[in-house]
């Protein structure tokens, strides 16, 4: 429910780290002799450098775009997770419910299912509506049916609580968690 792609912010962070670093090292042996020493057998650095002024703004230039587009990449980025999952305004008041009470809500209908090893619930921003996320991990070989109809059954109850649907989204997962849950015993 973000914004943008978790493999090419990876690759994007990968990259400019690199750069990072080895703009540091070079950064570093210029200046600090202990640091030149150290990169001496592997690199060769030139004693001093002649750098025309032209060059200087060029790289300043270049080094402000790619601030400003740094800029503009992290305050565009972000799925609009917030905290508040219902907001009613009746003329001058108005009542905001926290995302607290709908994990509340949520945990308590599905605590009696035995193939739920846990859920987690989130809320977005999405186009000016707020809409949750439900992800619920089942248990290895649980009955997915079965999980599906208790997430439904949740979700009337929210609905009565709340007063008015909220759009969910239902996320069901069967990870390395779910694989390593102890099973329900049942006395």
């Amino acid at each position: 429910m973000t914004k943008s792609n978790r493999t090419m912010n990876r690759i994007i962070l990968f990259v400019l780290g690199l750069v990072a670093v080895l703009v540091g090292l070079a950064m570093g042996a210029g200046v600090l002799p202990a640091v030149r020493d150290a990169l001496k057998p592997t690199v060769t650095f030139p004693n001093a450098v002649d750098v025309p002024a032209a060059s200087l703004w060029i790289v300043a230039v270049v080094c402000a775009v790619v601030i400003v587009l740094s800029l503009i990449w992290v305050f565009t980025r972000g799925g609009g997770g917030t905290s508040v999952a219902v907001r009613e305004r009746s003329g001058d008041d108005a009542v905001t419910v926290n995302v607290a009470l709908v994990r509340d809500v949520v945990d308590h209908e599905l605590s009696g299912v035995g193939d739920v090893v846990n859920a987690k619930v989130d809320v977005y921003q999405v186009r000016k509506q707020r809409a949750a996320r439900i992800r619920v991990a089942v248990r290895r070989g649980g009955d997915a049916v079965a999980v599906l109809d208790a997430v439904d059954r949740a979700l009337a109850v929210l609905d009565r609580t709340l007063g008015r649907p909220v759009p969910v989204l239902v996320h069901l997962t069967g990870g390395t968690r779910s694989a390593l849950a102890k099973s329900v015993r049942v006395h």
